[in-house]
Formats: C-alpha cells, sequence, structure tokens
C-alpha cells in the first residue's frame, strides 16, 4: 500500500514540474503578445504623416428630406441619413474609400409597411483643399426595404444602383480627430422606384494614423 502511495506521489509530483513548465511557457508567450500589442500602438500614436494621409474611418449621420416620385410618389422627413466609409488618403489631397449611405424615414405603406429602409455599399472619392472644405462622391450596390418597424431593416423589395455626392467642412478636433458638417444628396434607381434624399450630414474622421 506503501509503495502505491509512494508511485502515485511521484506521479503527482512529475505532472506538477510539467504543469509549472507550461504555465512559464505560456506567462512568456502572453508577456511577448502584450509587448508586441503595445509597440503596435506606439508605432501608431508616434507615427506623424501629412494630413489626410493613411487610413481612416468615417462616421456620418444627419436629418433629411427624401421624395420617391416614382411609385410611392410621396415626400417626408428623413429620420437618419448615414454616410460612413474606411478608406485611405494620399498625398493631403486625395482619399478613396469604401462607403456605406443610406437614408432612413416614416412612411405610411399599405397596411403592412410604415418605414422606408435604403441601403448602399460602394466605392467612394474624395478631394481636399486648403481650407478644410473636401469634396466627396461615392457609387454603389443600393437595396430598398419596407419595414414595419424602426427597429428592423426589414423585408427587402428591389436594388438597384445608387450614387451620392457632397461637400463637407472640417474643422481639427486632434491630430486624429476630424468634425464637420456638410450637406449631402443621394440617389437610389430600382426598377419600380426612384429616391432622392437631401440632408445636413455631421462627419466625425477618425486617422489612425497621427496627422501633422
Amino acid at each position: 500500500m506503501r509503495s502505491i502511495v509512494y508511485i502515485y506521489n511521484q506521479y503527482l509530483a512529475k505532472k506538477w514540474e510539467q504543469s509549472k513548465k507550461t504555465l512559464k511557457f505560456d506567462k512568456v508567450v502572453f508577456k511577448g503578445y502584450k509587448i508586441f500589442l503595445l509597440t503596435c500602438f506606439l508605432s501608431i500614436i508616434i507615427a506623424k504623416v501629412n494630413a489626410q494621409e493613411g487610413p481612416f474611418l468615417r462616421f456620418s449621420l444627419g436629418p433629411g428630406f427624401l421624395t420617391e416620385y416614382s411609385s410611392i410618389n410621396e415626400s417626408g422627413f428623413t429620420y437618419a441619413a448615414k454616410n460612413h466609409a474606411i478608406g485611405w488618403g494620399f498625398n493631403d489631397k486625395y482619399a478613396v474609400y469604401f462607403s456605406e449611405f443610406g437614408a432612413f424615414t416614416k412612411k405610411d405603406i399599405g397596411k403592412k409597411y410604415q418605414f422606408i429602409n435604403l441601403d448602399a455599399y460602394g466605392l467612394g472619392f474624395s478631394y481636399n483643399l486648403e481650407n478644410n472644405i473636401s469634396f466627396h462622391a461615392q457609387g454603389g450596390y443600393g437595396t430598398v426595404h419596407f419595414s414595419d418597424s424602426w427597429k428592423k431593416q426589414g423585408d427587402f423589395m428591389e436594388d438597384g444602383y445608387a450614387i451620392a455626392l457632397g461637400v463637407n467642412k472640417k474643422w481639427g478636433l486632434t491630430k486624429r480627430i476630424d468634425l464637420g458638417v456638410g450637406p449631402l444628396i443621394s440617389y437610389f434607381k430600382t426598377d419600380n422606384y426612384s429616391f432622392t434624399n437631401f440632408s445636413v450630414n455631421f462627419w466625425l474622421d477618425i486617422s489612425l494614423f497621427k496627422q501633422q
């Protein structure tokens, strides 16, 4: 019996030594991972590039006025017109980006639907002036959804194309963040629907690299 207990204790001791080695290795790997992330983070903070250069994120929302003049043939206020983007700026003047834009409004369409949801995904281009005014244009694939609730995208109706044009005036809040405001006009076209939306959008641009 004592021999069995001794062998079992030796087995537990061996397993404990192996677990300590594994734990030590995991700690080393975890510390190395943290150092790697910290190095990447500091490199982004320290790096400086010219204004509007490098990768950026854009969030944009604003109220507007929507008109459909093919089938529904009505107008109404837009609760939210969006124009989000992720892209890259070049040589302080130009930027290209992937854009998500559209509009959301309340409009009774028969007994089933009370909301119209327009969504578009495409490519965009912007040109920046020296006085922090930028002109931007984008176009891509557009969809029309009708919904019975503002919480849902709704039922798919039709798809087609969509384009948007706008002007934006920006103010630098920090070396990474710009705030802006400006008019935006978007156009959605499908087989049976034609929508035009005019809005005044507020912008939040976040540069991943520090700007000069």
